[in-house]
C-alpha cells in the first residue's frame, strides 16, 4: 500500500518519523529475539539501537523547531507511516520484511526532503534518507538468500562439517 504525500508540514513530518523510529526499533528487537544466531542477532539489535539515536535526534530537532517538548509520544492514524510492516513470527519473513521497510522509510524520507521548504530539516531528511540505504545495505549484504535463521549456529556447522567430510 503506496502512502501518498501531497504536502506535509515540518512538525507532521517530523513526528512522524519519531514514531516511525520507535516502530522500527521495537521491530528490530523483535526480530533480534526471533533469531538464533548471535551474529544476526547483534546487527538487528544494532539496527534497534540506531533507531533509538534517530528517535532521540528527530525529538530534539522537533523541540528546536517548534519550541515544545515531547513527553511522551501517543500519535493517531494521521502520523502514523502506515506502510511500515509488522514483525513476523517467522525469523526468515522478518528479515525480508525489515528490509522492504527500510525502502519505505527510504522513500518518506526522501519524499518530505522534497516537500519541505526549510533547507536545515531538508537537509536533515535527505541526511536520514542516506541513513536507510546504509541500514538496507546492511541488511543485504549481511542477509542473503536462503536465510536460514531459524537455525542455531551450531547445527550451521554440524552441517558444514558433513559436507566437508
Amino acid at each position: 500500500m503506496i502512502q501518498k504525500i501531497h504536502t506535509i508540514d515540518a512538525l507532521d513530518a517530523l513526528k512522524m518519523s519519531i514514531q516511525s523510529s520507535m516502530d522500527l526499533k521495537d521491530y528490530y528487537n523483535d526480530a533480534a529475539a526471533l533469531v538464533k544466531n548471535d551474529d544476526a542477532e547483534a546487527i538487528l539489535i544494532g539496527l534497534a539501537d540506531k533507531k533509538e539515536r534517530h528517535r532521540q535526534a528527530l525529538i530534539k530537532i522537533y523541540s528546536k523547531t517548534c519550541g515544545k517538548k515531547i513527553l511522551y509520544l501517543n500519535l493517531g492514524r494521521k502520523h502514523k507511516l502506515n506502510t511500515l510492516q509488522k514483525c513476523s513470527q517467522d525469523p526468515n519473513d522478518a528479515v525480508r520484511t525489515a528490509k522492504k521497510n527500510e525502502k519505505e522509510l527510504r522513500t518518506f524520507f526522501s519524499t518530505v526532503a522534497r516537500r519541505l521548504v526549510d533547507a536545515e530539516l531538508r537537509n536533515y531528511f535527505r541526511h536520514l534518507a542516506i541513513e536507510q540505504d546504509k541500514d538496507l545495505t546492511l541488511l543485504e549484504s549481511s542477509f542473503e538468500e536462503p536465510l536460514m535463521l531459524d537455525q542455531d549456529e551450531l547445527e550451521d556447522k554440524s552441517v558444514l562439517n558433513e559436507i566437508a567430510y
